[in-house]
């Protein structure tokens, strides 16, 4: 069990050489002064706040088992404080996390604050597609896709970052099949056969927020391609897994997991794409395609 001021004060040292690079320093309410942590209590909510010369400003926000960054350069200057954009969400369970979970977090931190302040020309190397936020997903304005699915899992497992960077370089769109056949699904399966209660809520709760405002495509490679073949080959995980299926994925996903399990010529067409070739139009489900929907 950590506690809050612990795991703050962690993340702010985590990531003090990247922000310092940007101009950003620690903003100190009155009547604290460091080396104590300046946190700001909101009623609920814990937080700690950045601000440079030229109206930048950082904010880092601890709320329940959440933990969100928001930033906002320059030209948000107006914007108030409890309104700047939030460029990451993660989970943060005091009771059940311990420092290298918190390490994970500040590197994406660090990430996340250097691609915000980069200066680097964005003519060089493909831009990465963007990613369909949360709010956007839970008030219906745009349903999680492929992308995102694959952005989100490579902040949970960052040493795929590249492979992801790389899918898209490659095929100029992300591939989600020839990526999680390849590469993503060794990584879920060693997590499913560590059982570690963190890990696997830190899975489970991506691919079920995933898989519950997704597209139909998008759930079809969390139900088939992901979970399906990586449980049907190793059944023996599934009882340990089946708890942290939500209710909207529990039937779908095992009678998938069932079917697979029983069918081993449709594993294979799984786990052996075709060839990539780019499409002209929408192309159905994995899943629905191999049972003739």
């Amino acid at each position: 069990m950590l506690e809050k001021s612990y795991a703050l004060n962690l993340i702010v040292k985590g990531i003090e050489g990247t922000v310092n690079k940007t101009g950003l320093q620690l903003s100190y309410p009155e009547g604290t002064r460091p080396p104590e942590l300046p946190i700001i209590t909101e009623g609920e909510k814990s937080i700690i706040m950045y601000r440079s010369d030229d109206g930048s400003r950082m904010r880092i926000v601890h709320e329940g088992d959440k933990l969100s960054l928001h930033i906002a350069k320059a030209d948000l200057a107006d914007a108030p404080d409890d309104d700047l954009p939030r460029v990451s969400l993660n989970l943060l369970d005091l009771e059940a996390f311990d420092e290298r979970d918190l390490k994970y977090i500040f590197e994406e931190y660090i990430e996340t604050i250097e691609k915000t302040f980069s200066t680097k020309s964005s003519s060089t190397g493909k831009k990465l597609p963007t990613p369909v936020s949360r709010t956007q997903a839970k008030n219906g304005t745009l349903s999680y896709d492929a992308n995102t699915l694959g952005d989100r899992f490579t902040k949970l497992y960052p040493e795929l970052r590249e492979e992801y960077k790389n899918n898209i370089e490659l095929y100029d769109e992300f591939l989600a099949e020839d990526f999680f056949v390849n590469h993503g699904n060794a990584l879920v399966l060693e997590t499913l056969k560590g059982n570690d209660s963190m890990k696997m809520r830190q899975l489970f709760k991506l691919l079920n927020d995933i898989y519950e405002d997704g597209t139909n495509d998008t759930q079809s490679l969390v139900a088939v391609t992901i979970l399906g073949v990586t449980i049907a080959e190793n059944m023996e995980l599934f009882d340990k897994c089946k708890e942290y299926f939500s209710d909207t994925m529990n039937e779908p996903v095992t009678e998938i997991i069932t079917f697979l399990s029983k069918n081993k010529s449709a594993r294979m067409r799984l786990e052996n794409p075709p060839v990539y070739k780019p499409q002209k139009q929408k192309k159905k489900g994995m899943f629905a395609s191999m049972m003739g929907m």
